[in-house]
């Protein structure tokens, strides 16, 4: 059962690398499937099965685009490449092992908190981190977990009490 486990890691990382390129890429402006393959030296098929994935979790929109008579599908960010980045890896494993998902959750959250508290970030970057994470809505997460992304998607209304409530649940939960 271990090596199954550390197989199904395996490609749970390659995807997430994947995945992070293909995010930088559409950012910089390669933004079809082909187009994408081609600078990854992939199978345009394997690149297609990661864009479905990324839409679906809705972290990249796509449109249809004529050109030249020829129906193709453009790709486009729903949220800034670092933000997504920084979720990733969650959304990834939460399919495979949700207590590991709910660990990483609770701390994104304290990172996230603790880059508010120095600056680092705005209030407006951290929302847009926690929904990303919205994805995960219909996932069966613990009651404990699901109170802090509760929390953490309030961080909209940039109020310092939301921010130390967040905290000091999502400490509890380490």
């Amino acid at each position: 059962m271990g090596d199954v486990t550390q197989a199904i890691k395996k490609r749970l990382s390659i995807g997430i690398v994947r995945r992070n390129e293909i995010i930088r890429l559409i950012e910089s402006g390669v933004n079809t499937a082909y187009s994408i393959a081609r600078a990854m030296n992939l199978d345009p098929g394997t690149v297609k099965h990661h864009l479905d994935w990324l839409e679906e979790k809705g972290l990249v929109k796509s449109t249809t685009k004529i050109e030249s008579g020829r129906a193709k599908r453009v790709f486009e960010l729903a949220f800034p490449a670092e933000v997504l980045e920084r979720v990733m890896e969650i959304l990834d494993l939460v399919d495979v092992d949700v207590k590991e998902a709910e660990k990483k959750i609770v701390k994104l959250a304290i990172e996230v908190a603790k880059d508010l508290e120095e600056g680092n970030i705005s209030f407006d970057e951290a929302d847009r981190i926690f929904t990303a994470l919205l994805a995960l809505k219909n996932i069966d997460l613990s009651e404990e977990v699901e109170e802090v992304l509760m929390l953490a998607n309030e961080l909209h209304d940039g109020k310092w009490e939301t921010l130390a409530m967040l905290k000091s649940l999502a400490k509890s939960h380490v």
